[in-house]
């Protein structure tokens, strides 16, 4: 029986540079050179602290081979009626209040400022051209924020202040049939891809020049794409004894190189400048904003360009005069059309949250604490994993370990199967969807899989198998009440929404690191990310029920 005294971190063979079975772009970057690369997202917030997130958010593969021909509500197909949405009868909670969308919604910098008080922000085609030729749509407005990035080869990507050049993103108006305002069609510009050279990379140079992602926040998940050794065994190697299920294992399947803690404890959050990655001679590890371990295994890394709203929702007059009052119930829905990134974020009171995990896997806790698989599936690359297949395995932990997989015991199959829905809420624990519009793909360590209509179906899902089709209308609606396991959320009482004390702040008083200024309302957050067309967003509305502490 092998031991599992594994090194804090270390581990990393590359085998067959990056077999990636997950998120595909098809862009083909030459070697080289700077290219532009659509389709993509580095938002990489995740797991909580028991680690039952599966993902990373670390992509979003944004191919358009599902759209449907629906019209984006500005002109270009069939008209979309987002009052035809079901949502929350709002007779059924003491309160509900809601927003239209407008293009002047749009965050300039982190100075808080929108349209609404720096018209400079956007620029019509009349007045800039040159902004609108690759634009998604007619009728839009040109975006000059400091969101973007430039990028250099082997160097890193870094913000851009506003230059006065409007390339990023773009924003129009949505009308009704009676020609009234009811949203907005959102675009962001082509993300940015830079060599950075291996093992650094959180993308792979695949065949014809796709990029393949190459990162994930799991040492397991990392372990399984690149080597058949099993730091927690439950596939290839036995779950209780760990012996190899196949004596060829033992000599083909070598553990990862791994690097020593001591390189990685001065590490500080990456933002782009490559200095701040460490790497053995087969994976690499930069430290999150949040401090846990992102591991990279490839070659390309990108810098998309977020387009930020920010829009306010009236709060009840009653929590404003002093009383403090405790929220039994929120939600919010938002309207919009399901576009191709799984990682456009929707941020109330700029709170990032990873308690919200959606529809995890279905498991049974056996005697030993094992959970095991309760259904037949997939992983993203095709394994099957059949019922009782093992989903945790204490037995196999590492508590000192630098990821909370290895902490926890988890194996790759947890993190990767199909058996799940980042968009649903869980039956079992009642946990709500993630903080995220709806899309396509899973997203995180499953980023280049359509999500389903029927769980568990082989990948790669049919385009008629397809659940959330790119252009479809539909509303996410989100429990604001979500938190992380054992956690009370932030805005379990009122004075959370009101005077909220948690976030972090920049330069201008009360105005958060992200460009939020908090008020006495509901401050909403949307960015969108990774986008090659235009998404629609129509409106949000909140639903609250609460009572006096």
């Amino acid at each position: 029986m092998r031991s599992s005294n594994l090194p804090l971190l270390s581990l990393v063979v590359f085998l067959a540079a990056c077999q990636g079975e997950d998120d595909k772009d098809t862009t083909s970057p030459d070697a080289g050179t700077d290219p532009i690369v659509s389709d993509t997202d580095t938002d990489t917030d995740t797991d909580s602290d028991t680690d039952t997130d599966t993902d990373t958010d670390t992509d979003t593969d944004t191919d358009t081979d599902t759209d449907t021909d629906t019209d984006t509500g500005h002109g270009m197909g069939q008209y979309l009626d987002p009052e035809s949405v079901e949502l929350p009868d709002p007779a059924d909670y003491d309160y509900s209040a809601g927003i239209t969308f407008e293009v002047e919604d749009i965050v300039g910098d982190a100075t808080g400022a929108t349209a609404w008080d720096d018209a400079t922000i956007l620029c019509d085609e009349t007045t800039c051209p040159d902004a609108f030729e690759d634009a998604p749509g007619p009728g839009m407005m040109a975006i000059d924020s400091d969101w973007g990035h430039w990028v250099q080869d082997f160097y890193g990507a870094f913000g851009e202040d506003r230059d006065g050049e409007y390339d990023d993103g773009w924003i129009g108006s949505l009308t009704d049939e009676m020609a009234v305002h009811n949203g907005v069609f959102v675009g962001s510009p082509d993300t940015k891809a830079l060599q950075v050279g291996y093992p650094r990379g959180g993308w792979c140079g695949g065949l014809g020049g796709d990029l393949i992602k190459c990162e994930s926040e799991h040492f397991v998940s990392m372990e399984h794409a690149l080597t058949c050794y099993e730091t927690v065994p439950y596939m290839n190697y036995d779950p209780v004894t760990g012996d190899a299920l196949d004596p060829l294992f033992d000599q083909v399947c070598m553990p990862l190189d791994l690097i020593p803690q001591v390189a990685i404890d001065d590490l500080e959050p990456y933002q782009g400048d490559l200095v701040d990655i460490v790497s053995s001679q087969d994976f690499a590890v930069t430290l999150k904003d949040d401090g846990k371990y992102l591991f990279r295994w490839g070659t390309w890394d990108k810098a998309p360009t977020d387009v930020r709203l920010l829009t306010t929702i009236e709060l009840p007059p009653e929590w404003k005069t002093g009383d403090v009052y405790r929220v039994t119930r929120a939600e919010l829905a938002v309207v919009h059309t399901i576009g191709n990134s799984p990682n456009d974020q929707v941020r109330p009171e700029d709170l990032e949250n990873e308690g919200a995990t959606g529809r995890l896997p279905s498991y049974n806790v056996e005697s030993d604490g094992t959970w095991t698989s309760s259904v037949d599936c997939y992983e993203s690359d095709g394994d099957f994993i059949p019922a009782g297949t093992v989903l945790k395995n204490p037995a196999w932990a590492i508590p000192q370990a630098g990821s909370a997989d290895l902490q926890g015991g988890f194996t790759n199959a947890w993190y990767t199967t199909l058996d799940r829905d980042p968009f649903e809420t869980d039956p079992v624990s009642g946990t709500g969807p993630r903080w995220r519009l709806k899309a396509p793909k899973f997203g995180q360590d499953i980023p280049g899989v359509e999500i389903p209509s029927v769980d568990c179906m082989e990948p790669p899902i049919k385009k008629d198998f397809i659940k959330y089709n790119n252009g479809e209308l539909t509303a996410t609606v989100l429990n604001l009440l979500d938190w992380e396991a054992g956690t009370e959320s932030p805005l379990a009482f009122s004075t959370g929404w009101i005077a909220p004390t948690i976030q972090e702040f920049g330069d201008v008083p009360g105005v958060t690191i992200n460009g939020v200024e908090l008020t006495e309302d509901l401050d909403l957050s949307v960015y969108i990310k990774g986008e090659g067309k235009a998404l629609n967003l129509y409106k949000a509305v909140l639903y609250l029920d609460y009572e006096l502490n």
